[in-house]
């Protein structure tokens, strides 16, 4: 398979057998560390929303490790190489409001709305029904303030080809506009970075582990709390914060640094269409 899942471990040790896919050093490392620390065999990798944070599949089941391979993150707990036994309760979800707070546009699509002041994550797919009516039900509403982080994947993994099309789009946002409302597939190859990086297996462990949704359309607002929409709340209830709520997309709130220092950052590539 095509991307950066891998089926042998050994690629990701001896660089000089890669030729299909170019792992960088920063994977390379981040697996040498996960590999030293687990003994687990890795079936695949991909690159999450989150930067600095990827999705393994294991001979252990589904994980999430942070750039340096050393932070093993699930949805119950975490563990470190540096801590003895869990990391559970309040420094946990810590490590949640980060990862969720550091999703990087590049990764998503962006759908503002209004002056952008509201942050939503939505966890959606091209291919459902419910958000196809939540996408008719928002192209209606003129009074929103908001931006919108779409993590983009499919119901029927047959569909995936045409989700890549749409993020190798100059135009993520009219292409996911396009598709939606009018079942337009882009006119591009669909390789481009986010093709070769992202995969469906990545986005289902990010989404039911980090994001915590099991179903789409639902909404992530600053709370961390997960929303349904309905026909006259499209985006899911506001939430309320009190004097004990924090907002997670607020950088003061943010107490952890897993993935926030010496993250990788996105090589620039030309691609033709």
């Amino acid at each position: 398979m095509k991307k950066l899942l891998i089926t042998l471990f050994a690629l990701a040790l001896n660089p000089s057998s890669v030729n299909a896919v170019e792992i960088d050093p920063q994977l390379q490392s981040a697996l040498r560390s996960f590999q030293a620390l687990t003994r687990l065999e890795v079936k695949g990798v991909s690159r999450t929303p989150t930067t600095g944070m990827f999705a393994l599949y294991t001979s252990n089941g589904p994980m999430l490790i942070n750039h340096t391979g050393k932070l093993l993150y699930s949805k119950d707990q975490s563990f470190h190489s540096d801590v003895k036994g869990a990391i559970a309760g309040k420094k946990h979800q810590n490590i949640r409001a980060e990862a969720i707070s550091e999703i990087s546009e590049d990764n998503v699509i962006v759908i503002k709305k209004g002056n952008g002041s509201k942050r939503v994550v939505v966890n959606t797919a091209l291919d459902c029904p419910y958000c196809l009516k939540q996408e008719k039900l928002l192209a209606a509403q003129n009074n929103l303030d908001v931006t919108l982080l779409l993590v983009p994947s499919v119901l029927d993994k047959q569909n995936w080809p045409i989700l890549e099309k749409v993020m190798c789009s100059a135009d993520r946002t009219a292409s996911w506009h396009d598709y939606m409302l009018n079942q337009i597939v882009p006119q591009n190859s669909g390789k481009c970075y986010w093709s070769d990086n992202f995969s469906f297996l990545g986005q289902t462990i990010y989404t039911s582990n980090v994001l915590r949704t099991f179903g789409t359309p639902q909404m992530i607002y600053g709370d961390g709390k997960v929303q349904n929409f309905r026909e006259e709340t499209p985006l899911g209830l506001v939430p309320t914060f009190g004097k004990k709520q924090k907002n997670l997309f607020d950088s003061k709130n943010i107490k952890t640094a897993y993935f926030s220092d010496e993250v990788y950052k996105n090589k620039k590539k030309l691609f033709n269409w």
